[in-house]
């Protein structure tokens, strides 16, 4: 069942990038800048902390 749910999901994925490239290129920036905040904050942490 696992494996059927990951197949899924990344056909979906693709289908989503072939149709919609333009919308799923600005999905990836944001998480990609989410990711990049967190890091920033952990950093920014981990700096204050000594």
């Amino acid at each position: 069942m696992k494996k059927v749910v990951t197949w899924v999901l990344v056909a979906f994925l693709v289908f989503y990038i072939v149709t919609q490239p333009s919308q799923a290129a600005n999905i990836f920036r944001q998480l990609g800048s989410g990711v990049a905040g967190v890091a920033t904050g952990f950093g920014d942490f981990i700096s204050n902390l000594s």
